[in-house]
């Protein structure tokens, strides 16, 4: 069995935690966040977990967001 970690990032000067069995760069890291801040991702006031897609350094990944988790794998 695997265990995934919470792993704390810090962007922008504000605290996400990262949840992913992926490698991922810090610059492509910085640009998903990115992204996800001009989607509204972290504004929206939902109980349910809003799935975004994002595609980077030739990757398309698959992000949930769920607060401030931001959980990440690629397709």
């Amino acid at each position: 069995m695997c265990m995934i970690e919470r792993i704390p990032f810090i962007h922008r000067d504000r605290l996400y935690y990262i949840v992913s069995r992926e490698d991922i760069t810090f610059s492509a890291l910085h640009y998903i966040i990115d992204m996800l801040i001009d989607q509204g991702a972290f504004s929206m006031d939902t109980e349910e977990t809003e799935l975004f897609t994002i595609v980077c350094e030739k990757k398309k990944y698959t992000i949930g967001v769920d607060g401030i988790d931001i959980m990440i794998t690629s397709t």
